[in-house]
């Protein structure tokens, strides 16, 4: 494990990102990131468009194909200003667009050191969303914006091995994969050891097509005597209101906030990530300090994580998300609680990790920020 830096007490640290805290993966990773390290820090402050900061935004747009997801321009005045009061050692630019870039901008002004999350697969996402000249300017307009960031960088934070693989190929100069934080109501809370049995399964996350929700819609269909929870918002909310009213086992829970999110957990026997892009799947993450397994998909990040594997389900090449989860349930219950035991285990151990990594690049006294 990395040393704490013995300095990391001094330190003045300001996010910059366009995410609401908690509404989507990248929210929630800084959110977290913020509980676990301003124990260690003199300041941490996070600027965004809901963090309460008094940010006048001159524009604010919904994304093509999703209109529950937002890019705001921020006022670049009112952003300088608020970074200058704050006057951080280092400013981490949580998401790319204009946030990014003016956030970037202005802490170079106050000679202040830039680490970039990499945390989102832009391009693919694109190509998901996007028609065929559209999606062609989004993604060239993302790409450069991601570059920009990535090479004008002091260091950067990838959140899976591909996520650092993608930003090394653009060009970042000293990119490092880390791990996801957890806040308190994952990791302090008492757990609810798990029953051993498949009763229960539920999916947290965007309504949104790269998280292929047709494939839990079609698994609440296949398994009758499965009771089925979908959490969320985004665009495909209609198509799961309508489901949920027609299948006895299947639950629409509407957006929940974290702590309703561990509980949700608690209540079930799995989780179900069958997403075809995610780059790392904090929910997963989630599900494993919670005591409960991960049925994941190739397409999420988490699996580059040995570590966590014995938590983990994976969702084999050949089956889908009924095949994975008719798998699980076949699993003995001694074995499976053992597994999530080990798995939680696993996860208190990346946490600790998790902060020292980020302290170590953060800190003033921590020296270059190289690979």
């Amino acid at each position: 494990m990395s040393a704490v830096p013995a300095d990391a007490a001094r330190a003045r640290v300001a996010v910059v990102t366009d995410a609401g805290a908690g509404r989507n993966g990248v929210g929630t990773y800084y959110q977290d990131l913020s509980d676990a390290l301003a124990p260690h820090l003199d300041t941490i402050t996070t600027i965004g468009p809901d963090t309460g900061n008094g940010l006048r935004e001159w524009l604010s747009v919904p994304l093509p194909g999703d209109r529950s997801q937002r890019v705001g321009v921020p006022d670049p005045r009112a952003l300088a200003r608020r970074l200058a009061e704050i006057a951080p050692e280092t400013v981490v630019i949580a998401t790319p667009g204009p946030y990014g870039l003016l956030g970037a901008r202005a802490a170079r002004r106050l000679g202040a050191r830039v680490v970039f999350g990499m945390h989102t697969h832009y391009a693919a996402l694109g190509r998901l969303y996007w028609g065929a000249l559209r999606g062609t300017a989004g993604r060239l307009g993302l790409r450069a914006c991601n570059r920009h960031l990535l090479r004008r960088a002091d260091a950067v934070m990838a959140v899976s091995e591909g996520m650092r693989t993608l930003a090394a190929a653009d060009g970042a100069p000293a990119a490092r994969v880390t791990g996801t934080p957890l806040g308190p109501p994952f990791l302090d809370r008492p757990v609810r050891p798990a029953s051993g049995r498949l009763e229960a399964v539920l999916f947290v996350g965007r309504l949104a097509a790269e998280k292929s929700l047709p494939e839990v819609l079609a698994a609440a269909r296949a398994l009758p005597g499965v009771r089925f929870s979908i959490a969320g918002e985004g665009p495909l909310r209609t198509r799961v209101e309508a489901d949920a009213a027609a299948l006895p086992n299947l639950d629409y829970l509407g957006w929940l906030p974290r702590e309703a999110v561990a509980a949700a957990l608690d209540d079930h026997d799995a989780l179900a990530l069958p997403s075809r892009l995610e780059a790392f799947g904090t929910v997963a993450l989630e599900a494993l300090a919670r005591e409960r397994p991960a049925v994941v998909s190739a397409g999420c990040g988490i699996r580059d994580r040995a570590e966590l594997a014995p938590g983990l389900h994976a969702i084999a090449e050949h089956e889908d998300l009924t095949a994975a989860l008719r798998r699980l349930d076949g699993m003995a219950p001694a074995v499976l609680r053992h597994r999530t035991r080990e798995a939680r285990a696993a996860v208190l151990r990346l946490q600790a990790q998790t902060v020292a990594d980020w302290l170590a690049v953060i800190a003033p006294g921590a020296g270059p920020c190289g690979p």
